[in-house]
């Protein structure tokens, strides 16, 4: 069961590849595809950000805001 990895972790995982794939590439075409990319990938993450806070478990919603705050640096 170690190696389950939750949605919410996988999806910054991924926006935090994106980011850095984005900071790398600078093929125009190519970066707005990874633009669109990490928009589907926050959209995903916020609708996970809201089923958090609609659990009212204050544990979960803790840990979504570090997950917030680490996409963000």
């Amino acid at each position: 069961m170690d190696n389950i990895v939750s949605r919410a972790d996988f999806l910054v995982k991924k926006i935090l590849w994106t980011k850095s794939e984005l900071r790398a590439e600078k093929d125009i075409a190519k970066r707005e595809k990874l633009f669109e990319h990490q928009d589907k990938l926050v959209e995903c993450l916020h609708a996970e950000s809201d089923k958090a806070s609609e659990s009212k478990d204050l544990d979960r919603m803790k840990a979504m805001v570090k997950k917030l705050q680490a996409i963000l640096k």
